[in-house]
């Protein structure tokens, strides 16, 4: 480029020139140095500035004729001038704005890199949220580009439109941690899935008391589902999670010590977890034994481990009087209604199993066992998660507070007094 060959470019000179027969020509602006319009053998038309970066001689499209005056070409030329003055590179950062990772790759990476860490239930259901919710939602968008309100809207719009607000929090819960892995590798700064504000959640700690667990008990006798009865038994008397005990084989438990030995492919923290088991839990897997045909404890019809036991558990509320009548609701979560506009209702348990669990530990707590004792029964890494059954402490602890009052200050002893008459 050469100051003879340049001449201050106009709307009129654009639209009148012709391209060359010899290919691609550049008519240069003689008001803006290496600012021109580039004319293609086809006839098109682009406005484009040249410059050097870090040594290298470097060549951006501005943008299409007559798409783009001359006078808003020659503008952004001068604030791309600008930012290489700075230090800056206006053609390394398109190219790296163009293979900026978009939310489909977040999800993949996500998807090979962390869900493997998770249960099979966990990355099932994460899974479902991705397809059916993020991904339609956000398509194409960079990563970088998700702001804090795309985040809020979202978790909004399942709140309120699908009705679901649980759901929304555990939506959010599962972009703070892609988000926070986004972080790691280096795809943005910031978190934009963190400080959005929850939906309020009543948690649902059932314990059953001795009349619930004799219905069950009662109820679980000779029933239909054989198989998936004595799953619900193990339960009941492990405290263990539903996975722990649908995916047991019998490789993993020691029956003539007690010790059942979960590998930590198949526990919720991914750490192996060896506890002891009670003499009725033994008796129970030694009947269950002695008919057994393959490696799984709990084997469904395929032989393979039984994934489902909803049907057994309801059929075994409904005979011990645990059920309630409740409104149907879709699978978005929204309330069902009949030809009369009303709610259709249903029986559902009003005891889920995994309230066999808490009912387990709130067993151990009457028994005197100590939290950390319990959290160690029940595989738990974290000590605030076994934090939650602090408040069954209470009457242990008042029964221990009145024992140390009477000893230190014991009340007087009554005298008898006889009563005064009254006066006549």
């Amino acid at each position: 480029m050469s100051a003879a060959n340049s001449r201050r470019l106009t709307d009129a000179i654009a639209r009148k020139a012709l391209p060359s027969a010899r290919g691609a020509a550049i008519l240069w602006d003689a008001e803006v140095k290496g600012f021109g319009l580039r004319l293609s053998p086809g006839g098109g038309r682009s406005f484009m500035l040249d410059y050097r970066a870090e040594g290298r001689q470097r060549r951006i499209t501005i943008g299409a004729y007559p798409d783009w005056s001359v006078a808003a070409a020659r503008e952004a030329a001068k604030a791309m001038k600008r930012e290489v003055d700075l230090g800056r590179d206006p053609m390394s950062e398109r190219h790296a704005e163009r293979a900026a990772p978009t939310v489909p790759d977040l999800w993949e990476r996500y998807r090979l890199e962390h869900l493997p860490t998770k249960a099979a239930r966990s990355q099932k259901d994460e899974t479902m949220m991705w397809e059916q919710i993020v991904l339609p939602r956000f398509g194409k968008m960079k990563v970088a580009a998700i702001s804090h309100e795309d985040i809020d809207d979202l978790h909004r719009d399942i709140t309120t439109i699908r009705g679901t607000p649980i759901r929304a929090n555990r939506m959010v819960e599962v972009l703070r941690k892609a988000f926070n892995l986004s972080i790691r590798w280096k795809w943005r700064t910031d978190n934009p899935a963190s400080g959005v504000r929850r939906n309020p959640e009543e948690k649902r700690n059932r314990y059953l008391n001795k009349v619930d667990v004799a219905a069950l008990a009662r109820a679980l006798q000779d029933h239909s589902e054989p198989v998936s009865a004595n799953a619900i038994k193990l339960l009941m008397l492990t405290g263990a999670r539903r996975g722990e005990v649908l995916g047991a084989s019998w490789a993993m438990f020691d029956l003539e010590n007690g010790i059942w030995t979960k590998p930590s492919a198949h526990t919720k923290q991914r750490k192996l977890h060896r506890v002891p088991l009670s003499r009725h839990a033994v008796r129970l897997l030694e009947e269950i034994k002695e008919t057994a045909k393959g490696p799984y404890v709990f084997p469904g019809a395929d032989g393979k481990p039984l994934t489902d036991i909803k049907r057994t558990w309801f059929s075994v509320c409904k005979k011990a009087g645990l059920v309630e009548k409740v409104e149907k609701k879709s699978r978005a979560g929204k309330v069902m209604r009949g030809r009369n506009g009303k709610p259709i209702m249903v029986e559902e348990p009003n005891v889920r199993l995994h309230d066999l669990r808490h009912s387990f530990a709130s067993i151990l707590v009457s028994g005197g066992a100590s939290l950390p004792l319990i959290g160690q029964m029940l595989g738990h890494t974290q000590v605030q998660t076994t934090q939650r059954y602090a408040h069954l402490f209470d009457d242990p602890m008042r029964k221990a507070a009145e024992m140390v009052g009477a000893f230190m200050l014991p009340e007087p002893e009554m005298k008898d007094v006889t009563p005064m008459k009254a006066a006549e």
